[in-house]
């Protein structure tokens, strides 16, 4: 079970919900008060998932009522400094200085971090004790010594010197979904501004690259940055005997998208976009331009 509990802006997007609950085998719910029956229902938990309510971490401590029963212990810290890059001009950062939590020696005795693993992407301010560097149980100076060799890997991968293969697991809490990928240089491109196929320095290395998540809606789910993208318009580079008249295009939203093998899925972002590569309105396309005018907006 994953909880999850966000501030306002700050919601999981609906992509990552919807993977989360289509290739992963867990229950994901939200709650707003966990109290009574509420709080008797969640545990054990998996995971929680929780956001601050104003831009930065400090605000995760106090706004949280919840107490967290863990009969396990707790598996790994995640230790990070007071972003004072993020504060605001109204955070008073001596006061938040003051308030913000020490992972310690003291704080590590306590029965529930006996086994914690501590982790932290220094460098460090006074967030974590020196003391805490001799515990067997610091993780970070390994994960900055690893840091290294495994950005080289993925360096060389990335650039073809180095065949880096590594054995899968079969892990019961992953389901193994094949996803259709559209790949192709015109057409859809991703809607997330941030991105990387949308830069205009990377745009020209780089083709979009989508999974076809759904089809009902059409649903696309970029390769880059995971977000999901509706397309509006859809065609067969497969058309029928390649009759001219067979060459159409047609609303995704129409029983087409299911029709279409996806090796032969051509998708469009515009009516002008579909007709500039040759392909016609197909007939319910026709019928709503006859009806309520080229209304390019709207799906059959």
């Amino acid at each position: 079970t994953i909880h999850f509990r966000s501030g306002p802006g700050l919601e999981l997007p609906d992509y990552v919900k919807r993977k989360l609950t289509t290739e992963y085998t867990g229950r994901l719910e939200r709650y707003d008060d966990v109290t009574g029956t509420g709080k008797e229902r969640l545990f054990p938990l998996d995971a929680i998932y929780i956001t601050p309510s104003e831009p930065h971490q400090l605000a995760n401590i106090p706004a949280v009522s919840m107490q967290i029963e863990l009969k396990t212990g707790i598996d790994a810290l995640y230790v990070t400094r007071l972003q004072r890059e993020r504060l605001s001009p109204a955070d008073k950062e001596q006061e938040l200085k003051e308030d913000y939590p020490v992972v310690d020696k003291k704080l590590l005795k306590e029965k529930e971090f006996e086994r914690t693993l501590v982790m932290h992407p220094l460098p460090r301010v006074d967030e974590l004790a020196y003391e805490v560097d001799a515990d067997p149980r610091s993780m970070y100076f390994k994960q900055a010594v690893r840091g290294v060799p495994i950005r080289m890997a993925l360096i060389a991968s990335l650039l073809g010197t180095r065949e880096v293969s590594v054995p899968e697991e079969d892990n019961p809490f992953v389901r193994k979904v094949d996803y259709p990928v559209y790949r192709r240089g015109f057409g859809v491109r991703c809607t997330n501004p941030g991105c990387v196929s949308t830069q205009k320095s990377e745009a020209r290395y780089i083709k979009p690259e989508f999974k076809i998540v759904d089809y009902r809606p059409l649903t696309l789910r970029c390769a880059y940055c995971e977000h999901e993208v509706h397309p509006p318009y859809i065609a067969s580079s497969d058309w029928h005997e390649g009759k001219l008249e067979s060459k159409t295009y047609h609303s995704a939203g129409s029983q087409w998208a299911r029709r279409i093998r996806a090796e032969n899925l051509l998708i469009f972002d515009s009516e002008a976009e579909a007709e500039a590569h040759g392909f016609k309105p197909g007939h319910y396309i026709k019928q709503r331009h006859q009806d309520n005018g080229k209304g390019a907006g709207q799906r059959e």
